[in-house]
């Protein structure tokens, strides 16, 4: 129950971000529906890097979303970082705070995540 609770808050503010265009292009009509959201996510305890269970006071989800979402804030947190997680050709990424966007051969990803005991971001990619 409160990870679906977590989740549609994290999808809530989400959306919120995602209407907010660059001055460049023409915003998309705002219609305060909901849209659908592509990814995965992983709870976890310690670290992403540790794989250990989560417990009660431990744990932690990372989230990872692609598609329209992923590509829209990318374009809005830029510039692409001086040092990335890659140096694959036509790789790019960008963060802000906790969130983590990226643009390669695939398309887009972003990534963040949530301490859930104490309710703050944290990263939610290795790297």
């Amino acid at each position: 129950m409160n990870a679906r609770l977590i989740m549609t808050a994290v999808v809530g503010i989400l959306a919120i971000h995602a209407y907010a265009q660059p001055a460049k292009t023409k915003p998309e009509a705002w219609d305060g529906r909901p849209k659908p959201l592509r990814g995965d996510y992983q709870v976890y305890g310690g670290t992403l890097s540790e794989g250990i269970p989560p417990t009660s006071k431990n744990r932690k989800v990372a989230f990872m979303f692609i598609g329209p979402l992923a590509k829209q804030l990318f374009g809005q947190i830029g510039p692409d970082t001086k040092v990335s997680c890659s140096d694959a050709e036509g790789y790019r990424e960008r963060r802000r705070g906790d969130l983590t966007c990226t643009q390669d051969q695939d398309g887009y990803s972003c990534y963040f995540g949530l301490d859930v005991p104490t309710g703050k971001s944290t990263h939610g990619s290795i790297c």
